[in-house]
């Protein structure tokens, strides 16, 4: 997809090409504008402004070719002050292998007078990869120019055109454009022209101006104009779909099957192995070690994930073409394209059902209301049918060994390339296991006076608890307890950490960090009235309410943070109550659903043993607004006090009521105690839905 952002504050230093056509030129060609663009738009007299700079025109012209696409930008920008000098630093950027890159003009205008800038100076070329830190191959060159002698007071103008394709996907086009929601002033256009032959879908946000295509010799023309747009502001809590402004798609894909079966046969001939390829060999193994498709299917994916590092190659046209199976184990490394070929292959001839699917990493909010297009999507995984249930393998993650302990998606919808698909919603999930779990044990036993002795666990699964214990792996054992110390320290600053340690559980995905320590308790209270003390761990605060501001848009939804699931379980071992006092606590039950959260808490006290448990764990990723006002109602009330334990006075002491549990549990294994009984149990079977 070709995706252009066409921000007023970042459209003037730089233009991109993606990926594209046949041309393989490495330097900047300069030559006249092509004859198929417009005048620059007509213009208003800049106002005075405050701001460092005001955009006079900005231009953005499409072509689509039977070859590719050819995008001309200009623009004009007047410099205001000298924090808008920096827009002289005009960037270039474009893959040679399958693009190139031609400047039409770079000006000055000062005092009603034109200099040509590039009779004096030209665009560098840049030989280095972007992002090698991101472990990214994609081809990119860069080409830079400083304009000379840019003063405060002069107009820049530029022209240039790139162009592009995408070998994936033949003479198919389909993308975005977005016409500029910050609200600066400045004359806006965005020209799309395609062959009268081409059935092409367009689609109009509907805060743009109508704009009917018409016919021009053999293309047909789409043209939205804006003059200082006002700003469109975000509409608060609520989803992605409800803050895309002023966008213009197009696609010739009249389905997303017919995306999905256009993809589906590059995955099929780069997953098929040769005669006598070494992941036969592989597979083999597996096979002989195991009966079991789960276990068959765990093999698989600990080896993509363990044998092949992550490197991004978007070389020779491969932002979207996979790299063969054979190849990518040959090399050792691959992105997600290469990953999931290398994992099909894998699975298949394991006699596992499997098929590559793509999805947005970011989510993908509100993909089943836009055009197919592949620019939609930014990455691939497996979806594996094993004993009957679909599992969304990843061979990009690290860690990965039991399908059981698989994480939720973020993503919403995914498109799986088989014959017939269609988009595939991702439905939430609720997990047994917490992706972040405290365990506090607080021995106060020696007294009021007297420092209390902590011991510390936390325990965390996903991808950072990865990175941690590759990092502590990585290190002597005297730097990792350092490592593990400070954290501690930030963690609880009031206690002292004595001992420390970690242990990584491979079979549950979670890292286990740990301390003992002293420290004192922030004791409410004295001999004379008692005493008191907060327990941590042990309180909500309540959720926000649903609501915006009154000139927005009252009718979308709410986001919800998905996925989170935390886990809190706090056990204090009391002293011994002062004269005349029995010791009391305060804390109640807690087991509701709000606002797409499932809160939780159990309490109880046992003789002076006083024990607390409480989670919340996401389970939708958004409410409706026709629900704020039932929400709000029950958020006014929601229980968000403290949990306390407290010297109370009198003859009756308080009845002794059930611990949440006497015998700690194995917080890796089996954390049940961190959700309510009656939770339903996790979905992981997504069945093929049309969207």
């Amino acid at each position: 997809m070709n995706r252009y952002q066409l921000a007023p504050w970042l459209a003037p230093l730089a233009i991109v090409a993606s990926p594209a056509s046949a041309d393989t030129a490495k330097e900047i060609r300069y030559a006249n504008a092509p004859d198929w663009v417009l005048p620059p738009p007509a213009t208003a007299a800049p106002k005075p402004s405050e701001a460092a700079f005001r955009i006079i025109y900005q231009d953005t012209e499409e072509r689509i070719t039977p070859t590719g696409v050819e995008t001309y930008t200009a623009y004009r920008v007047k410099i205001l002050k000298p924090e808008g000098l920096p827009l002289g630093n005009i960037n270039v950027t474009w893959v040679p292998g399958t693009g190139s890159a031609t400047v039409h003009y770079v000006r000055i205008i000062r005092d009603g007078a034109t200099i040509d800038v590039l009779k004096q100076a030209k665009f560098k070329v840049l030989e280095r990869e972007t992002g090698l830190e991101q472990s990214i191959l994609d081809g990119k060159l860069t080409a830079l120019l400083q304009v000379p002698g840019l003063q405060t007071g002069d107009e820049l103008e530029f022209a240039g055109t790139v162009v592009r394709s995408e070998p994936a996907f033949g003479d198919h086009a389909s993308g975005m454009a977005q016409l500029p929601v910050a609200g600066l002033p400045g004359d806006y256009r965005y020209r799309l022209l395609w062959p009268t032959s081409k059935k092409l879908t367009l689609r109009l946000a509907k805060d743009l101006p109508p704009a009917p295509p018409s016919r021009s010799g053999g293309f047909m023309s789409l043209v939205v104009e804006l003059r200082d747009p006002p700003a469109t502001p975000d509409v608060q809590g609520a989803p992605a779909r409800y803050n895309l402004h002023r966008t213009i798609e197009y696609s010739d894909y009249g389905t997303w099957a017919d995306l999905s079966n256009q993809m589906r046969p590059l995955y099929d001939a780069a997953s098929t192995l040769d005669a006598k390829s070494p992941l036969r060999a592989e597979a083999a193994k597996i096979a002989a070690a195991t009966k079991d498709p789960v276990e068959r299917a765990e093999a698989a994916l600990q080896l993509v994930e363990g044998q092949v590092r992550y490197v991004f190659v978007g070389l020779d046209g491969g932002n979207y073409l996979p790299a063969r199976a054979d190849d990518t184990w040959q090399r050792r490394f691959g992105d997600c394209k290469a990953k999931t070929v290398l994992l099909l292959a894998l699975l298949r001839e394991l006699g596992i059902q499997a098929e590559p699917a793509l999805l947005d990493s970011k989510g993908g909010d509100g993909t089943d209301k836009r055009l197919p297009s592949p620019g939609l999507f930014d990455h691939v995984l497996v979806r594996a049918n094993v004993n009957g249930k679909n599992y969304w393998l990843d061979g990009t993650r690290l860690g990965d060994r039991h399908l059981d302990m698989l994480p939720p998606l973020a993503a919403e919808w995914a498109l799986p390339m088989s014959a017939r698909a269609e988009l595939v919603p991702i439905p939430p999930v609720t997990s047994p296991y917490p992706q972040f779990i405290d365990v506090e044990d607080v021995d106060a036993s020696a007294g009021f006076a007297k420092d209390a002795t902590w011991t510390s666990k936390h325990i965390l699964r996903g991808d950072e608890a990865v990175q941690i214990n590759t990092a502590l792996a990585t290190v002597s054992p005297a730097d990792a307890d350092r490592l593990i110390k400070e954290y501690w320290r930030r963690q609880m600053s009031d206690v002292e950490a004595q001992q420390v340690g970690w242990s990584f559980d491979r079979r549950h995905s979670a890292l286990v960090l740990s301390m003992k320590g002293t420290g004192k308790i922030d004791w409410d209270g004295d001999d004379e009235s008692g005493h008191s003390f907060k327990l941590p761990g042990a309180g909500f605060y309540a959720p926000d309410k649903l609501q915006r501001p009154s000139d927005q848009d009252q009718s979308a939804a709410y986001s919800v943070e998905y996925p989170r699931f935390r886990c809190f379980a706090t056990t204090v071992h009391l002293p011994p109550p002062t004269a005349k006092f029995h010791w009391t606590f305060r804390s109640k039950p807690v087991d509701q659903r709000l606002r797409g959260v499932i809160y939780w808490r159990a309490a109880g006290l046992s003789g002076r043993v006083v024990r607390t448990v409480m989670s919340s764990q996401s389970y939708l990723r958004e409410i409706p607004a026709a629900d704020a006002k039932q929400v709000n109602a029950k958020i006014a009330t929601f229980d968000n006090y403290m949990s306390s334990v407290d010297e109370t006075a009198g003859a009756a002491p308080t009845p002794a009521s059930p611990l949440p549990f006497t015998t700690e549990p194995d917080w890796t294994a089996n954390p049940a105690v961190c959700s309510p009984p009656a939770q339903p149990p996790r979905v992981i079977d997504v069945q093929v839905v049309k969207s």
